[in-house]
């Protein structure tokens, strides 16, 4: 689900998916087609609509982060990082930015540079709260952040995350995410967050916007070098 639609509040009106899709119909529909079956697959085939119609299981998903974003004290009470096990320094700092960023008190972006069984790298960013909400609401692939704290998997950047790059093909990508708008000042990249549009440059050394974030990098054994690029959330005037 891309982040413009696990924003979608419009779906907050609809307390069942056919009342969805019959916010698309129209009385022509139901005088010609007849079928109520053959009405909701017409559609779901968009030809009601220009607007991106989401499947069943997409609807229900977008719904559930939204009640999630709508009462964050409910998110609090299913901390990940409860389930921490080990010292290693990298997830020990993530266990301690977990509810501040779910608070949305604090953005915490994260680098990672990740060496592969074919011996060649892949490197990314992350943002960490949109990570946390995507595993929250059991988003298709989500990182699983209980796995990651307990030390059954391991945290990895991937194409679905600000910014991946493949340093065996060289392929790169970028994406938004709830939080953050990635960007570039020349050729260094930045991310803007959505709430108080402040930027958020990765290169902190001369950037005229290094006041907005805290960069600090963590030795780990399991993760050998992990940056966190901490943003204090300024409330929106």
């Amino acid at each position: 689900i891309t982040m413009g639609t696990r924003s979608d509040f419009n779906l907050m009106k609809f307390d069942t998916y056919s009342d969805y899709l019959k916010s698309f119909t129209r009385i022509e529909e139901y005088r010609y087609l007849g079928s109520l079956k053959i009405i909701r697959s017409v559609v779901k085939l968009g030809y009601c609509s220009n607007a991106n119609i989401y499947e069943e299981d997409e609807f229900h998903s977008i719904k559930k982060h939204l009640h999630e974003l709508i009462n964050p004290k409910a998110i609090t009470s299913k901390l990940f990082s409860k389930y921490l096990v080990g010292d290693d320094p990298a997830l020990v700092a993530l266990a301690q930015r977990e509810e501040p960023n779910v608070q949305k008190k604090l953005s915490t972006i994260i680098f990672l540079q990740i060496r592969q069984r074919n011996g060649f790298d892949i490197s990314g960013y992350i943002d960490f709260a949109d990570s946390l909400r995507a595993c929250t609401v059991e988003a298709f692939g989500a990182t699983n952040w209980k796995a990651v704290f307990e030390g059954r998997i391991f945290l990895r950047p991937n194409r679905n995350h600000l910014s991946f790059y493949d340093w065996h093909t060289g392929s790169v990508s970028f994406n938004n995410s709830d939080n953050y708008e990635t960007m570039h000042y020349g050729t260094t990249l930045m991310f803007k967050h959505y709430g108080d549009h402040k930027i958020v440059p990765v290169t902190i050394q001369d950037s005229p916007f290094r006041d907005n974030v805290r960069r600090t990098q963590i030795s780990s054994p399991l993760y050998e070098s992990m940056v966190l690029y901490d943003h204090i959330v300024r409330k929106a005037s």
